[in-house]
């Protein structure tokens, strides 16, 4: 939602109507940029969704399941309520910006006759982001080259992989595709059967025109590319503004020694038993924490006593996180490794300690871990002393923080901001009338057409018989030589 929030502000700068559509409990975040929205409810309240649905999954498979779920009743929200569709097709727009995470993208935009852009919060999120199948709404036809692309939650892979590595992960991109197709696919291609949009058509293929991604490849795997793929840069890091007094105050008083600054994002929580534990291995280190956890994990006053933290630990239920990881006195970030808190850490050069929970985190740690800019653990690792060894090691280790400070300045060599280019490239779709001539032919193709498959069963069905009529010529040649006897003579 921020990063769209940022790129409707931008376009609006630039004398450009915006519109924006959000669900009831976003559109209040919204109305302070000054620009018209159209609110729609949800069967679920939006706190009740991220507590007991989304936060609970164990897997990118079972967080994706439940979030099309979430979607596919936000859309019936949407295109049942007469008031916002007429407000929609008055406003006339020349094009859409949505992120195709939400299946009503789509929908809208074939109800709506228009073109749009999809506008997608992270990285590419292999093979979540390149889904084989013609009518998944997850379909970006970029190369997916498995012999160097780690898939799904692959920590302690590089893009240097052994033999096995390479077998594992070949594993991991079946296991997702199948469920993918066989679980997901269902409910997704229920939910455009019922509105009638079917996203095989060529119609509704060639209205999605640019993908436009919030990563850098300076924290991406390396991979190519199509041109209408667009890795504008992170677009919620900025340089920092002034702190809470309370907050500075804290900071100041670290000392040499620092801050460990800790956040699990907004849909991550902890157990009882994992914050105790975290609270006492806190309180052994010379570094100075500020932690911020969910109202619902500490109410009140009470339930942050009962953490037992030490005097050296800050607890608090809402920090300005760009800000903190901008202070000088950070030095490391305890993470779950979400896009954004990955990407914050980055542009201000603070190193990682990950503890991913679900959905693309794992991933993210992995390139933490890979770009040499922090370590992972899991929560297990919470109730050993391999806890407090991770943190310490990124504390006082200079080598994490170098690699940090690299990609940082990687992140920050851009020309123009991430905002900018975003805004940029949405105008260039404006102003060559939304024509995807930067599709490739294979958004169109056959998988066999795709993949040369008949032309390579051609060559082999036609090397085959080369071979087989060489080899039976050379049997009848051989049976057509005159046999010649050998005598032997006794001496």
């Amino acid at each position: 939602m921020y990063g769209m929030r940022k790129i409707a502000v931008e376009a609006a700068s630039r004398q450009h109507d915006v519109l924006l559509l959000a669900a009831a409990g976003e559109a209040a975040k919204l109305e302070s940029t000054g620009i018209p929205v159209l609110s729609y409810t949800v069967p679920y309240a939006p706190g009740d969704t991220n507590a007991s649905h989304i936060q609970d999954a164990k897997s990118m498979l079972e967080a994706v399941t439940t979030a099309t779920k979430v979607f596919a009743d936000a859309c019936d929200s949407v295109t049942g309520n007469a008031s916002i569709m007429a407000r929609l097709q008055g406003f006339q727009a020349d094009v859409i910006v949505a992120t195709t995470m939400n299946l009503c993208a789509q929908v809208l935009a074939s109800k709506l006759d228009k073109s749009f852009i999809n506008y997608f919060p992270a990285g590419p999120i292999d093979p979540f982001f390149t889904a084989i199948y013609p009518d998944s709404n997850r379909r970006a036809f970029m190369p997916n080259p498995l012999s160097y692309n780690p898939q799904g939650g692959s920590v302690g892979i590089s893009q240097h992989m052994t033999f096995l590595q390479r077998l594992w992960n070949v594993g991991n991109f079946l296991q997702f595709v199948l469920a993918d197709y066989f679980y997901l696919r269902p409910l997704s291609t229920g939910v455009y059967n019922k509105h009638g949009v079917n996203l095989a058509a060529p119609q509704e293929m060639r209205r999605l025109i640019m993908h436009i991604l919030s990563a850098d490849f300076a924290m991406e795997w390396l991979r190519p590319i199509p041109p209408n793929v667009k890795l504008v840069g992170p677009l919620l890091p900025e340089p920092p503004k002034a702190l809470p007094a309370d907050i500075e105050a804290f900071l100041q008083s670290s000392g040499e020694d620092g801050v460990l600054y800790v956040a699990m994002g907004t849909l991550s929580t902890l157990g009882v038993r994992e914050r105790k534990a975290m609270a006492a291995s806190f309180a052994t280190l010379p570094a100075k924490v500020l932690w911020r956890l969910a109202l619902s994990e500490v109410p009140d006053e009470a339930a942050i006593a009962e953490l037992g933290i030490g005097s050296n630990t800050k607890v608090l239920t809402w920090a300005p996180q760009n800000d903190v990881l901008g202070h000088s006195r950070v030095k490391a970030f305890l993470s779950h490794c979400g896009a954004n808190s990955m990407y914050e850490a980055a542009y201000h050069g603070v190193p990682i300690v990950g503890l991913p929970f679900f959905a693309d985190q794992p991933a993210n740690a992995g390139k933490v871990v890979a770009k040499g800019m922090g370590v992972s653990i899991t929560h297990k690792d919470i109730l050993t002393p391999a806890f407090k060894e991770a943190i310490t090691k990124v504390l006082h280790y200079p080598r994490y923080r170098a690699a940090a400070n690299l990609i940082s300045r990687k992140l920050r060599a851009r020309k123009r901001t991430p905002v900018q280019e975003a805004v940029d490239w949405v105008e260039h779709v404006l102003e060559t009338d939304a024509e995807p001539y930067l599709r490739t032919p294979e958004e169109e193709m056959s998988f066999i057409t795709r993949h040369n498959i008949d032309v390579n069963a051609c060559i082999a069905g036609a090397s085959f018989g080369m071979f087989y009529t060489l080899w039976q010529l050379g049997r009848f040649a051989c049976r057509c030589l005159p046999k010649r006897s050998l005598k032997l003579k006794d001496a």
